[in-house]
């Protein structure tokens, strides 16, 4: 899924700690429906003044406060603090959908299928890095941040489920690696199958919550930055974010199996890919110039807008086949896309 430009006028998009936001990828068999809510993430540089309707104009001060001279300073510490706060959010957001993250613990555990197994078969789980991901997610909650109080609320239910959750897996995890299970012939294991499946499912509901709040926030400040981007002349800068964004809306529309089988889900893609192929079009004829120019531009952009005719590749791949697998291919091209423009220096 999941998920990830800087409104700093630059012909950079983002670094590490100005991330975009991965897409999570579909289960082996079935589309989760996680992977319909992933969206790009493009973080505010430091100094940047954020959208009036974003969480800078909640942290700007207080209303009847007499100190009118330190306001500017004021306000560019909340624009920072609400950038810092965000930008948390999305790397944990990234951890937890990534490599041994939440999505790929879950179906590790599933496919172990505990209920069927007996003390004489080799059981194993994992737990995978989902408490690392946690403890970012408690990071960036303490993060000061005024006007994220339904984000911060979505915060807060999803680190309380994932920590249920991840004291039951490192418990099992001891329990399992430690052939405990041939003592007791596997009746802890047992007893403990119905609620650790409980507390996945409560986690990836609320990682999915937070996911389209923390969407709908990141959002708001997608179209200021595509005009700060176009207006500024960084034409290049504007045509791999707006290609960037693009690619997200085309990995949105599916949500389940049922979307990969759906006619009018291929009329609205074929006409985002044509947007799309254009854009990249664009993209390269923009990076073609730039290249002849000094400093010449990050390769990052050249890479990113590769891994997007990728994702193009694979959306007609699944056009044609109508297999989850194909849409794994595409989210595993929009992420490298995503990685790449991560990579552009700043």
């Amino acid at each position: 899924m999941q998920k990830n430009i800087a409104n700093e006028v630059s012909t950079s998009l983002a670094s590490p700690v100005h991330p975009l936001r991965k897409a999570p990828r579909a289960a082996s068999l079935a589309l989760m429906a996680l992977a319909a809510s992933a969206a790009l993430v493009l973080s505010a540089c430091k100094d940047d003044q954020p959208a009036k309707s974003g969480a800078a104009a909640s942290t700007s001060p207080a209303a009847g406060s007499s100190v009118t001279a330190a306001a500017p300073g004021k306000s560019a510490d909340a624009s920072q603090d609400s950038v810092a706060k965000l930008n948390a959010y999305t790397e944990a957001y990234n951890k937890i959908i990534g490599t041994f993250g939440l999505p790929e613990t879950r179906d590790r555990y599933y496919k172990a299928n505990i209920p069927a197994k007996r003390a004489t078969d080799s059981v194993s789980i994992s737990d995978g890095w989902v408490d690392i991901a946690l403890e970012q997610f408690k990071k960036g909650r303490a993060l000061p941040a005024g006007g994220f109080g339904e984000l911060d609320k979505a915060a807060d239910q999803l680190i309380a489920a994932l920590d249920k959750l991840v004291v039951e897996l490192k418990d099992l995890d001891v329990y399992y690696t430690s052939k405990a299970y041939k003592d007791d012939n596997l009746a802890k294991g047992k007893a403990k199958d119905a609620e650790v499946r409980g507390h996945f499912e409560a986690s990836l509901g609320a990682l999915k919550n937070f996911n389209d709040i923390l969407s709908a926030e990141q959002k708001k400040r997608d179209t200021a930055m595509l005009a700060k981007l176009k207006d500024s002349g960084d034409l290049l800068g504007y045509s791999t974010k707006l290609a960037l964004q693009q690619g997200e809306e085309l990995i949105s529309l599916f949500g389940d199996e049922n979307d990969i089988s759906n006619p009018a889900k291929y009329t609205q893609g074929d006409t985002i890919v044509a947007s799309l192929e254009s854009t990249l079009a664009d993209q390269r004829k923009q990076y073609a110039a730039a290249k002849d120019k000094q400093p010449s531009p990050d390769s990052g952009h050249e890479s990113a807008g590769s891994r997007l005719v990728s994702l193009v590749g694979s959306y007609r791949d699944l056009k044609q086949s109508k297999k989850a697998s194909d849409y794994n291919s595409m989210v595993k091209n929009y992420n490298s896309a995503v990685e790449s423009a991560n990579r552009i220096s700043r």
